[in-house]
């Protein structure tokens, strides 16, 4: 069908020339306006405020990396990290480019989430259908999981796309395994690996399809074999590291996975958490329901293939949990969350849901728009400001006089040396200082132990204003700042002091679980 569009002309007739726009032509142009403005979106979400939290204590480990030339990079990696070292060389490069502070580290990841709205819009679109691909792209966007991890600077973003990536080459390889396609699902899928050891929830299940579908293709059984080569490479590093791994597992695996569904609908931290599910839940099942009533045969297939994909995920993840890996958390499973929206456009999206599915499209969209939003506002559900303990300390001392800091119930150097120059651990060998500071947490409003960097993963303790140091007074009132509590003795004139001195002025702890550091003079 053709519309027709009225132009004006110059000549004597004065007649109107009809010009002739197909449909076919006005279609694709309506979707690439939409997916753009969806993409727009997600870099909205993203992208503001970007710096405006502190680095927590993983992301000061990014930062300690990327500032070290990249032989040293390399060589702490394995030391520090749990994950391949592809992400650190990106951002090491990144970090020369877009500069060493939050907003310059996170837009890496910001980047790499914003183009994960495209990227997934093709996957769906692929596997389902174009409605289905605008609907996924939707809540792709406004997924309160994924702007959390596209505004840390941790791999998990990068993780994400590049999955994504494989995703939308697996779909074309699927219908048809042209030499093209291929290449490029093994690169992406070998590149998800090299992101993430947790990528392999992805990539295999692709794998396993792929073989099983054209298992008589000796080119896809070659593509195949490349990626399962350049995993096995991975493994020496994987397992010079998984000795670092104890502190997941020691959590129970049933209080984890219970977490996980709730985490993939409405992020890390959410205010008003039950009205939000109350809503939430709903929505699935109605994207279920149409997806089995109202979906067509081809739909249909597409979406279970999604969901086959993600059910392949978790049991290989439950699988290695058997078998001695148990990293299981929401943010190692995150590559579960691609398919899933797949799954739930598939319903959504269908030609024949109508109204029903935009509902609930939009639904899920608000949903996640008003958790990010709480989170972005509220201080406890956001990263701990280090930033900010720096600043109100004084982040350098003048030139002779040294200062201790003493952190209650946190052992370590991180994320506050990121902030603090040339900060380090108190030896035991005394120091010249004129100043001891004392920090403290407060108990999070929801509690602790949570592991993705809010607030709530700060251990709390009272803060021990009864302690004294021979030679120091207090000075000022106790500082408070957000969730931290400071207080400031200093000395007139400089003092030798030693750990052993501190630990007999404390009251409330021996230092086994503190961090006593120093930041000598200069």
């Amino acid at each position: 069908m053709c519309s027709a569009v009225s132009v004006g002309a110059a000549s004597d007739t004065s007649r109107p020339v009809r010009v002739s726009v197909p449909s076919a032509v006005r279609g694709p142009a309506r979707m690439t306006l939409v997916v753009a403005g969806l993409t727009v979106l997600a870099a909205a979400l993203r992208f503001v405020r970007i710096g405006h939290q502190s680095f927590w204590y993983d992301e000061g480990v990014t930062a300690l990396l990327v500032h070290r030339s990249p032989g040293a990079m390399l060589r702490l990696v394995p030391q520090t990290e749990l994950t391949p070292p592809l992400y650190y060389c990106l951002a090491w490069a990144w970090a020369r480019v877009f500069g060493y502070g939050e907003a310059g580290l996170r837009s890496l990841s910001a980047l790499a989430g914003v183009a994960t709205v495209p990227a997934l819009y093709g996957a769906a679109a692929t596997l389902v259908s174009k409605r289905a691909g605008l609907i996924a792209a939707a809540l792709a966007s406004c997924s309160p999981l994924l702007i959390w991890y596209s505004q840390e600077a941790r791999s998990y973003s990068v993780l994400v796309l590049l999955a994504t990536l494989s995703l939308l080459a697996f779909a074309h390889v699927r219908s048809e395994p042209t030499p093209r396609w291929l290449c490029a699902w093994a690169l992406t899928a070998g590149l998800t690996l090299a992101t993430h050891y947790y990528g392999v929830l992805i990539v295999v299940p692709e794998a396993l399809w792929l073989l099983g579908a054209h298992r008589r293709e000796s080119k896809v059984l070659l593509a195949v074999a490349a990626v399962g080569a350049f995993g096995l490479a991975l493994l020496p590093i994987a397992i010079s590291q998984k000795t670092r791994a104890g502190w997941i597992a020691a959590w129970p695996l049933d209080q984890r996975l219970s977490q996980t569904a709730p985490q993939f609908l409405l992020g890390t931290g959410a205010p008003a958490r039950t009205w939000l599910k109350l809503a939430g839940v709903p929505a699935v099942l109605l994207a279920a329901t149409l997806l089995a009533t109202r979906a067509d045969a081809s739909e249909r297939r597409g979406a279970l293939v999604a969901g086959g994909l993600a059910a392949g995920a978790l049991l290989l993840g439950l699988g290695l949990v058997l078998a001695g890996v148990d990293d299981v958390i929401t943010r190692n499973l995150i590559v579960l969350l691609i398919p899933l929206i797949v799954l739930l456009a598939g319903g959504l999206g269908a030609r024949r849901a109508g109204a029903l599915g935009v509902i609930g499209a939009a639904t899920l969209c608000t949903i996640g728009l008003v958790a990010a939003i709480g989170v972005a506002v509220d201080p406890n559900l956001q990263r701990p400001d280090w930033r900010a303990v720096a600043a109100a300390i004084g982040t350098r001392r003048p030139a002779g006089a040294g200062r201790a800091i003493l952190i209650q119930r946190n052992g370590g150097l991180l994320p506050l040396a990121n902030y603090m120059p040339r900060l380090e651990y108190f030896k035991q060998q005394a120091a010249h200082m004129d100043e001891l500071d004392v920090i403290a947490m407060s108990d999070p409003p929801n509690g602790w132990f949570c592991w993705w960097g809010s607030a709530c993963n700060l251990s709390p303790s009272e803060l021990d204003t009864s302690i004294h140091v021979p030679g120091f007074r207090r000075d000022g009132p106790v500082l408070r700042v957000n969730q931290f509590s400071i207080l400031r003795l200093r000395s007139s004139t400089l003092v030798g002091l030693t750990p052993q001195a501190v630990r007999r002025a404390l009251t409330k702890s021996a230092l086994r679980h503190d961090a006593l550091l120093v930041q000598p003079a200069g």
